[in-house]
């Protein structure tokens, strides 16, 4: 085993860059049309140590195709690209070489997806979709058991496509209501071997770092360009182009809005649905510049279709300030003066497009309610 001098160089080289890149990644902060304001500059300080661990996590941790994990990739402590509130995302690294099983149980959340994809952040800003699946045509046992093979050629029963481009597995779980529903346990595992992994070496860490480093690099700022653009159209929730929302990773269940607020203290937004279309859901989130979902855990800043009331009339009024003015769903900025918003339909047969009015705070009209859902 070699113990030279150009082992030394390798992995100072490695983590020198990866370091290099948290350092400048800190210009992002002062870019012109980042807001100034205290909560936004604390928040993308904090951002940036998210993504410094999303990038070690998805490329350093969890980067062995031979003998992938699912694990969570976003959650309540790193948010990036407008994260889902009511999702529970897993990833997992495969290659397209070897076939894969996944196990487990269907549990009670409403909506599962499965998607295999080629690229990735860490190379060329895209992850294009290679296989799916609605867990709404998986087949699940009496017991709530289920099995899907992923594989390059088509199994009977559930079956995941993979081509031999395809690198990364994205599992959506979406609630209606968190506290009331029970995540699918899900377990991935390889089919054709029986090994476990080797010893980690050198040319494997130093590659794995230089992956991490282009991740943080493009991630961070590819949102923080989404974000410039966003507020390019201010106080607006507009529909994104689609085919970029699908070759960037979204599910193509699911139509994407991405808005902004700049709100004063004694401003409201008030996003009207003029109707419901015939769809699975629709959710609504408050972000951060950062493009971050604010945090759910302890602020109200998202609703979907089984939350919020609907008018007599079956429209839906939903109000976004920094305090509550009594209405049944008001949506709270945490705090915030501006920010970001993700809007979505999931299997929608038509597209309602969200209508944005700001108004004086104090001249909100909370509607009553017709029926809750």
């Amino acid at each position: 085993m070699s113990t030279g001098a150009s082992d030394t160089s390798e992995s100072q080289a490695a983590w020198h860059g990866f370091c290099d890149a948290l350092r400048e990644a800190g210009d992002l902060l002062a870019t012109p049309g980042v807001p100034r304001d205290p909560q936004t500059q604390a928040e993308g300080a904090r951002y940036l140590s998210r993504m410094a661990r999303a990038a070690l996590e998805w490329y350093v941790e969890f980067n062995d195709p031979a003998f992938p994990v699912l694990y969570r990739p976003a959650h309540e402590t790193i948010k990036l690209g407008a994260d889902n509130p009511d999702n529970l995302y897993q990833k997992a690294v495969i290659d397209g070489r070897y076939d894969y099983r996944l196990v487990g149980t269907r549990g009670t959340v409403d909506y599962l997806s499965m998607a295999t994809s080629q690229g990735s952040y860490a190379e060329n800003l895209t992850q294009i979709e290679t296989g799916f699946l609605d867990g709404s045509t998986l087949s699940v046992d009496p017991d709530g058991r289920f099995e899907v093979v992923m594989s390059q050629r088509k199994r009977p029963g559930n079956w995941l496509c993979v081509t031999p481009d395809s690198e990364s597995l994205l599992i959506r779980q979406t609630f209606r209501h968190r506290d009331r529903e029970e995540p699918a346990a899900i377990h991935i595992e390889r089919l054709d071997t029986g090994a476990t992994p080797q010893p980690l070496d050198l040319a494997t860490a130093a590659a794995q770092f230089e992956k991490a480093t282009a991740f943080f690099k493009n991630t961070t700022r590819m949102f923080s360009d989404w974000s410039h653009r966003i507020a390019e159209r201010p106080n607006s929730l507009p529909l994104w182009d689609q085919d970029f929302c699908q070759s960037v990773g979204g599910d193509p269940n699911i139509l994407y809005y991405h808005g902004h607020f700049k709100l004063s203290m004694d401003e409201a937004m008030v996003i009207t649905l003029t109707h419901v279309p015939v769809c699975k859901t629709w959710n609504i989130q408050v972000d951060n510049f950062w493009m971050e979902s604010l945090d759910y855990r302890y602020h109200r800043i998202s609703l979907n279709q089984a939350q919020a009331e609907v008018n007599a009339d079956g429209s839906v009024t939903l109000v976004l300030s920094r305090s509550d003015p009594g209405c049944p769903n008001w949506l709270s900025t945490a705090g915030h003066t501006e920010g970001t918003l993700c809007f979505r339909w999931v299997g929608a047969k038509e597209a309602v497009n969200p209508q944005v009015q700001v108004v004086a705070a104090r001249s909100v009209s909370c509607v009553t309610p017709a029926t809750e859902r």
